[in-house]
């Protein structure tokens, strides 16, 4: 009987063990896993950056482009209601360049 008791108590321990080895190999792979995302997040997060920089100098870009067009007694458009941007040269007044729609001066003689 101690012999059976034995080998029962043999048998536990080493499903306890294999138990036990399995929920830490599970637990490496689900924190390799949450590494993975979390390193997959920060470059996405990166990347978005990098193109809010580069919309922004677009941006800055274009607004040069459509005043110094407009500037050439010839129309740009404007970057926020995509209307004409014009030279007006009042009589009394210094020359604005603006946009007709909304209103914004971009610059002022």
């Amino acid at each position: 009987m101690s012999d059976e008791a034995e080998a029962t108590e043999s048998e536990a321990e080493s499903e306890e063990s294999a138990t036990s080895q399995a929920e830490t190999e599970t637990e490496a792979v689900l924190d390799a896993d949450a590494a993975a995302a979390t390193q997959s997040t920060a470059e996405l997060r990166e990347v978005i950056d990098e193109q809010q920089e580069q919309i922004e100098e677009l941006e800055d870009l274009l607004l040069d482009l459509s005043t110094r067009v407009a500037d050439g007694n010839s129309m740009g458009v404007c970057p926020d209601c995509h209307g004409p941007v014009i030279k007006v040269s009042p009589w009394f007044r210094s020359a604005k360049i603006k946009c007709t729609d909304c209103g914004r001066v971009f610059h002022e003689y």
